[in-house]
């Protein structure tokens, strides 16, 4: 038996109601939705680089051979090297000269040194590894332009910026295919792992060339507190045991009254010769912590390596803390170097649709997710070296992608200033994309006392003043070199006259990290 459905026309009211409040909530979850698909809850200004963004990975090559390849197995016995007790010194380490051979023969005597890391693990956060070339004849320094060195106990980042600055240095270039079977440095990294917390390395690779050159490349990243450098070395080389002894003995009583080393004496001459001549630059004096031989632990002496290790401390310069505004730079400065490519890309996508009155949205498709933390940009455009547009805004309120399409579009159609450009001026439009920083509040007493504060050449400053506000960028520092003359243009910008003061005014500085085409 069936039963007919009739409409019950009282219930209208109620069924609209329904209908009205499913639409809202439907409405209201695709506001959210959107709000998250066009950015991230993240602001650039905290922007870090992550070792997967760096890339290749030079793998282990002597895990298994040298030290063991199994990760838990490997970080036991670095422990047990770690364990044995010795005086700690008073100040941080400078320089540690260590053997490269493997585990079972040299551990031990590495380990003296690497303890000396132990108590300024927080602090030591770079670290040159400099070690002979056992397997590709070299002219030079080989630097590697890998991302990071994977051990079994994990990836260990390159020091891109160092890097940079060595590749430009006399005798040093890239030779990837130098470290890719070494053991010289790979030897040291376990040691590193278990012994400081957060660090990045510069490994390289020597061949024929004068410590001194090397040296010098060195001595200005010597000064720094957050720096070591690490010296592979091996001592004498395939001697009968009493031989053996004898010639490292001697060798150590050159080191330590910083006597050039012969080749013959160390499988790392041109290394020890390198810290020595740092040493005396630097008023160094080195500490022996252990010697031996490998015929004291396989028993074999008619045929022996030797090994030692020496650290060379100093007192360390105080502390530089960056201050919140520098470290904020620090991470634009790094997120604009990662993203150049992309953020060029934008603005040239956007010219060429602003010019048909079109906007263009970036897409998540199209750009990495750093792309879419919330940023603050302002986006230059110049013709001939003259300024054709500009415009920016000042607080990070959507995805820097966006941003930066968004500013670009206008820049080149709204700031009334200029006419809407056109699509033949395209050609010569050269653009500028200036990230910013969050903002510092200025304390001053008076105005002389504020423009002995603005640091020239770097801030951008907000002016506020009731419903009155300007801003300059910093790059206003190429076109005008006086603070003084800086304030007073700041002033008309937000409307005031140039000799206008209160007590009411409020200044603001903040800096930029600018990408140009």
């Amino acid at each position: 038996m069936s039963e007919n459905f009739e409409f019950d026309k009282r219930n209208l009211p109620k069924y609209i109601l329904l209908f009205i409040v499913a639409i809202t909530i439907i409405l209201l979850n695709f506001y959210f939705i959107k709000d998250y698909i066009s950015s991230n809850s993240n602001l650039i200004k905290d922007y870090s680089l992550r070792d997967e963004d760096i890339t290749p990975t030079r793998e282990a090559a002597v895990s298994g051979l040298f030290y063991p390849a199994d990760a838990y197995q490997l970080e036991t016995d670095v422990d047990g090297y770690l364990k044995t007790v010795i005086s700690p010194i008073s100040y941080r380490p400078q320089i540690m000269i260590v053997p490269h051979a493997g585990y079972m023969y040299s551990a031990e005597v590495a380990a003296k040194a690497y303890q000396q890391l132990i108590p300024f693990s927080g602090k030591i956060k770079k670290i040159i590894i400099l070690g002979p070339s056992h397997r590709v004849n070299i002219k030079g320094v080989a630097l590697s332009s890998a991302g990071g060195f994977r051990t079994p106990l994990g990836r260990v980042s390159t020091d891109k910026e160092l890097t940079e600055y060595f590749s430009q240095q006399k005798g040093f270039t890239f030779n990837n295919f130098a470290h890719k079977d070494e053991h010289a440095i790979e030897v040291q990294l376990p040691f590193l792992q278990k012994t400081l917390s957060d660090f990045t390395i510069v490994p390289m690779l020597y061949g024929n060339i004068n410590s001194d050159t090397i040296a010098k490349a060195l001595s200005p990243l010597l000064k720094k507190d957050d720096t070591l450098l690490i010296i592979s070395a091996d001592l004498s080389h395939y001697l009968d045991l009493n031989e053996a002894v004898k010639q490292d003995a001697q060798t150590i009583d050159m080191v330590n009254s910083g006597e050039n080393l012969k080749n013959h004496q160390s499988c790392g001459a041109t290394g020890i010769n390198t810290a020595m001549y740092l040493a005396k630059t630097h008023s160094l004096k080195p500490k022996l912590l252990d010697i031996s031989n490998s015929g004291e632990v396989s028993g074999v002496t008619d045929s022996v390596v030797g090994y030692a290790s020496w650290i060379y401390a100093g007192e360390p310069e105080l502390d530089k803390q960056l201050s919140p505004l520098e470290q904020e730079v620090e991470n634009l400065t790094n997120f604009a170097r990662h993203n150049m490519k992309h953020i060029t890309d934008i603005v040239t996508k956007s010219l060429s649709l602003a010019v048909e009155h079109k906007h263009y949205i970036p897409t998540r498709d199209e750009y990495p997710n750093s792309l879419f933390d919330k940023g603050a940009s302002f986006v230059t455009l110049k013709i001939d070296n003259k300024l054709r547009g500009c415009i920016g805004s000042l607080l990070p309120s959507q995805a820097i992608a966006t941003d930066i399409a968004d500013n670009t579009y206008s820049a080149a159609m709204a700031d009334e200033r200029f006419s809407p450009l056109q699509q033949n001026e395209l050609a010569n439009i050269r653009f500028t994309v200036s990230l910013l920083s969050g903002y510092e509040r200025i304390s001053f007493k008076s105005e002389e006392d504020l423009l002995n504060k603005i640091v020239k050449g770097k801030d951008g400053l907000v002016i506020r003043d009731g419903d009155r506000q300007g801003v300059l960028l910093p790059s206003v520092w190429n076109e005008i070199t006086d603070s003084k003359e800086f304030l007073t243009t700041l002033k008309i910008k937000a409307g005031l006259s140039p000799s206008y003061w209160s007590d009411n005014i409020k200044i603001f500085r903040f800096r930029t990290v600018e990408v140009n085409e």
